[in-house]
């Protein structure tokens, strides 16, 4: 029966009943308050990062792997547009998705083929992969997005194509090796291959240099590409020390720059601002080459390109030891014929002088004896002079075939080159001052050496000739000596110098081989430089001249002085 309204006990009855829905409501807090820590727990140890956002692009809540990934607090990311967390250049396109999105919810996994990026709170960008899905909170669409850093999963993928491709390029480059290219065309091939490998931060530029035997401290560039032509042309050559190649090749290590510094030492107008990865061509602690690739400024180093670029170069230095050890082998194969022609040449030259000698040494006697004989200012007198002048002559040309080849080796004993040279000289004093030719000494402090006397005193004797030859309007003969170091060993060395019209690049490499001349038919037989080489490799020592057209040439004798003491 109930009570009626007003009374104590409707009073107590309507207090019991909102007790008790208090109660409901306590427990409902607690159960709701249970339930959100619940989900906040689960959402806490979701193992991505993820976000809440509404229409407008506001992001409404994180969770606490969002702060780790990201940076952001909570409370500090809670309101905030959710392009904070976009790098500025997606940005643009990135509003176009969000309002495509909420204009037609719908779930998107994880690896759904997007290329993403994020950016942290210090500014740091980093690949991500998104899942999307949405609720209905109040009849408003919520985005739900899951959040992963794939840094490490981006970086192990890089890493394996990247290396499929520096496999791929260097079994390429082994195949260029294997074809019958010239080297700068071998060069440029694998120049394209560097250059074309992805995930590699380079520009399309770089140059490939080869150390010339004949000057072992300059860089030659070989290929290049993407240089404008004044670009190219103050690094056709670089000697050692000079910019960043120079001083990569000269202390045989990797330079990096990831901008122009003070290191640079060319510098052009209007070449976009770059840095550079230096690597050396190194074999057996010897520089025979450098690679040169162009970066991006404010590129980061990486060791991963340090690494393909040094496995590059040492491919490269393979290749170039095979085609110096090829060049060498025909060399010496075109030497060992060359030698085979001239042993036979030889013989039979000396078999032939030796026929010659007698009759000739006849003719000579008889003529002298008729030159006598014969009244002087007459016809016959005039011919009895030419016969023994080209008898004269003939003898001259004989005595050089048969010193040329000539096989008995050097009788060895202890002299002093310097005593050699002055007698030379002194036998040559005459003729220099009836040719207007100054004589000038400059000796060094060299030691006494074991040679054959004679034998380097024709030497010496055929230099000295051919410098006087060389200077017919007069000028000045220099005879010096040295000590010098040439592939590792120690040698003593004399130079004849003149003041001639010196010799063409051309003919630097013929001078030497038998017969060559470029005096008149009277003058000479073209054996003297072969005979005084021949004299020198006989000692184990060598030959060598520089030459400047209009300035003179410079011929040095060098014998081993291992045995000087």
């Amino acid at each position: 029966m109930a009570k009626a309204p007003g009374t104590k006990d409707h009073l107590r009855q309507e207090l019991e009943n909102m007790r008790m829905k208090a109660n409901e409501v306590s427990v409902c807090e607690t159960e709701l308050r249970k339930a959100q820590e619940k989900y906040e727990m689960l959402l806490d140890s979701a193992p991505d990062a993820m976000i809440f956002v509404d229409r407008s692009r506001k992001i409404i809540m994180a969770n606490a792997q969002f702060e780790v990934m990201f940076g952001y607090d909570n409370d500090e990311i809670a309101g905030r547009d959710l392009e904070i967390l976009i790098p500025e250049r997606f940005r643009d396109s990135h509003r176009k998705h969000v309002e495509d999105f909420f204009s037609h919810p719908r779930l998107r996994q994880m690896g759904a083929g997007f290329e993403l990026y994020a950016i942290r709170k210090n500014g740091e960008e980093f690949p991500v992969d998104i899942s999307l899905s949405y609720l209905h909170v109040e009849n408003e669409v919520v985005a739900t997005a899951a959040i992963r850093d794939i840094s490490k999963r981006k970086q192990m993928e890089e890493a394996v194509e990247m290396n499929y491709f520096i496999q791929k390029v260097l079994n390429s480059m082994l195949k260029t090796l294997l074809e019958p290219l010239p080297q700068y065309e071998q060069f440029a091939r694998i120049l394209d291959l560097i250059l074309s490998v992805p995930h590699l931060s380079m520009q399309a530029k770089g140059a490939i240099y080869v150390v010339e035997e004949e000057n072992p401290d300059v860089l030659v560039m070989k290929a290049h590409r993407g240089f404008a032509e004044e670009e190219r042309k103050p690094c056709i050559t670089v000697p050692f020390g000079k910019c960043l190649c120079g001083q990569a090749a000269g202390r045989a290590e990797l330079i990096y720059a990831d901008r122009v510094d003070d290191r640079h030492i060319v510098h052009l107008n209007g070449v976009p601002s770059h840095g550079h990865y230096c690597v050396p061509i190194v074999s057996a602690e010897r520089t025979l080459g450098l690679i040169n690739i162009f970066i991006n400024e404010g590129h980061k180093r990486s060791g991963n390109e340090e690494e393909f670029l040094t496995a590059v170069a040492a491919t490269l230095a393979g290749i170039i030891e095979r085609n110096r050890m090829e060049q060498e082998k025909a060399r010496l194969q075109e030497q060992l014929s060359q030698n085979e022609k001239l042993a036979a040449l030889g013989r039979f030259t000396a078999n032939v002088a030796h026929e010659i000698r007698n009759p000739l040494t006849t003719i000579g006697g008889f003529a002298r004896r008729l030159d006598k004989k014969i009244p002087a200012e007459t016809k016959e007198k005039d011919y009895a002079g030419f016969i023994i002048s080209e008898v004269g002559r003939l003898e001259i040309i004989l005595k050089n075939i048969l010193s040329f080849s000539r096989q008995t080796p050097p009788q060895l004993d202890r002299h002093d080159i310097h005593e050699i040279l002055d007698r030379v000289l002194l036998l040559n004093e005459e003729t220099c001052m009836e040719k207007s030719i100054a004589i000038k000494k400059a000796y060094g402090a060299v030691p006494m050496i074991f040679i054959d006397k004679d034998h380097v005193l024709e030497a010496f004797e055929n230099l000295v000739l051919n410098a006087i030859d060389s200077m017919p309007e007069g000028g000045t003969l220099t005879a010096g000596t040295m000590e010098a170091t040439h592939e590792g060993a120690h040698y003593v060395c004399a130079s004849i110098s003149d003041t001639g019209m010196g010799i063409p690049r051309d003919r630097l490499d013929v001078i030497f081989e038998p017969f060559y001349t470029t005096k008149l038919i009277e003058k000479g037989t073209g054996l003297g430089l072969s005979i005084t080489r021949k004299i020198a490799e006989a000692h184990g020592g060598y030959i060598k001249v520089q030459s400047v057209i209009g300035k003179g040439s410079t011929f040095i004798l060098c014998f081993p002085s291992t045995l000087s003491s």
